[in-house]
């Protein structure tokens, strides 16, 4: 299938430089999307160049200069397959919405979402086929201020199946109670670095991917108040 797709791609730059500098130069753009539905003309297909995409889609995003998308042409090209470039581990929040915030289209983004943006086996297993797998180059754990998960570990909250998440975040708090608002703050970046810590720990795939450069796997924290991500890296 690899030497057939390198073929096409061989006679599909061969037939623009034929017709001229032009036909040559859009035909590099159109393959330079394949990967992505960003918009974005450049190949995603480093975890910087992944990183740097979802940056610029923020600032997208808070500017209101948004990627004007055809969302039915983004189902019809990704009907028969999916690449995303990044996976987003974020929290349950219904005030975050990750394809939103970093502006992404149909088939850009993996995205597992459970209170508190922690992981367990089931998204450790859904990363590693995001990453080994489907080709993922960046993984991001994503915090946001204000995070009733969080608070709720900080309170001691109990309640049903709710209990034994909120002991999860418990070892991530992180500051002085007299002070709860920055308390929160505190310990919820916290718990996106023990996330992050906890991922490369228990799941030997991702880390192997991580040591090599394959992937890069960072944190990233929500102003609710702003729309704004601030990455940790």
């Amino acid at each position: 299938m690899k030497t057939k797709m390198n073929t096409w791609k061989t006679l599909f730059l061969a037939t623009g430089l034929l017709l001229g500098t032009s036909y040559a130069v859009k035909a590099e753009e159109m393959l330079g999307k394949e990967a992505s539905n960003t918009g974005s003309e450049v190949k995603i297909d480093t975890p910087d160049k992944a990183l740097q995409e979802l940056k610029d889609g923020n600032k997208r995003f808070v500017t209101d200069k948004r990627v004007k998308r055809d969302y039915k042409a983004e189902i019809k090209d990704t009907k028969a397959d999916q690449h995303p470039h990044s996976l987003i581990l974020s929290c349950l929040d219904s005030r975050i919405t990750p394809e939103l915030l970093f502006d992404q289209g149909i088939g850009d983004l993996f995205v597992a979402r459970v209170a508190g943006n922690v992981e367990d086996p089931n998204i450790l297993g859904s990363m590693e086929f995001a990453t080994k797998v489907k080709g993922v180059k960046l993984i991001v754990v994503m915090g946001h201020n204000k995070c009733g998960a969080v608070k709720g570990a900080i309170d001691n909250a109990e309640l049903g199946n709710l209990t034994q998440l909120v002991e999860q975040i418990k070892p991530a708090i992180k500051g002085d109670r007299s002070n709860p608002d920055a308390m929160l703050d505190e310990t919820a970046k916290n718990n996106v670095k023990m996330t992050i810590d906890d991922i490369l720990k228990y799941s030997p795939v991702i880390n192997e991917l991580h040591e090599s450069g394959t992937v890069k796997i960072v944190g990233a924290y929500y102003d609710l108040t702003t729309g704004v991500v601030k990455f940790m890296e």
